[in-house]
């Protein structure tokens, strides 16, 4: 499998695309599960506005998710790909790294996601936190592709975390997908457009333990390539009282559903961000989420 990737990523990148819109829509038609997951989130997200969004558009950002998957060869196999991608608020980054406590990078399912850390990588080491694939195959093609000298992974486990920690001690950069579903309870309920999501607690509990700065990575596609967009954020108490563990959580939710909404049509629609993992607590939970208590 890795000899097809290099192969494809030899082929022009308006093909891939090409390719993929084919892929996304073909499974959109022929996919009823896919098309039900799909329509529920997106109905979550756009609120009362759906109802004026067309057909064409939700075929668009199913063409986009295809892309997503026929862009890897080309993002994981081409040292070139890097160079097309244009960042924007680089001196955030700069700066935070300056500071010297450890940056967390947080990218949405959204656009080129996998891209990010390796532009990011070509002015500042970091280390991505992923779960590690149940097929081996896979996992084998991970391992060989996604690193690279300026970019480590780090598997979603103990372990994994311990690696995060040491690598903010050391004053470096981090990644995380904050709309990724955690599992083994390592999580907690808070609102996410509107509907109780079971959410990764890791990026606030280190921020919270080192002091690390937080910056939000927009990874985007555009016509010839790719864009990035950088900015710094710091959750911010709506009270005087001390900001707790489950507000500092539901203003990233709140922070990712911002940056998802300014580029709807590249989001993942189709992940299933609303699932119970096992040990995720009960549904007294959810329901204090939806009411916006602490769970």
């Amino acid at each position: 499998m890795t000899a097809l990737f290099q192969i494809a990523a030899h082929l022009p990148l308006w093909l891939l695309r090409l390719f993929g819109s084919a892929l996304g829509l073909a499974t959109w038609l022929l996919s009823p599960a896919y098309r039900r997951m799909f329509a529920q989130n997106w109905t979550l997200a756009m609120g009362s506005n759906n109802g004026s969004l067309s057909v064409v558009a939700k075929w668009r950002a199913a063409a986009q998710a295809g892309q997503l998957v026929t862009e890897l060869p080309k993002i994981w196999c081409d040292p070139a790909s890097v160079q097309r991608m244009q960042i924007e608020g680089l001196e955030n980054l700069h700066q935070s790294v300056a500071a010297g406590r450890g940056v967390i990078i947080l990218t949405p399912h959204l656009g080129a996601f996998e891209l990010a850390p390796r532009a990011i990588g070509q002015h500042h080491p970091i280390t991505v936190l992923y779960r590690p694939s149940r097929q081996p195959v896979v996992e084998r093609l991970l391992q060989r592709l996604r690193p690279t000298p300026t970019v480590a992974t780090a598997p979603a486990n103990a372990a994994g975390v311990r690696q995060l920690l040491r690598t903010l001690k050391k004053g470096q950069a981090i990644g995380m997908l904050p709309d990724q579903v955690p599992s083994k309870g390592d999580g907690q309920w808070a609102l996410f457009f509107g509907r109780p999501a079971y959410t990764m607690v890791l990026p606030m509990r280190l921020a919270q333990a080192t002091g690390a700065a937080l910056v939000w990575a927009l990874a985007l596609r555009t016509s010839g390539g790719w864009r990035l967009v950088l900015e710094t954020w710091e959750p911010v108490p709506e009270t005087d009282s001390a900001m707790t563990l489950e507000q500092m959580v539901l203003q990233m939710n709140r922070k990712t559903e911002e940056m998802i909404l300014r580029k709807p049509e590249q989001y993942l629609w189709a992940y299933n961000r609303y699932k119970t993992p096992p040990q995720a607590g009960s549904a007294s939970a959810q329901n204090q989420a939806a009411e916006g208590l602490p769970s």
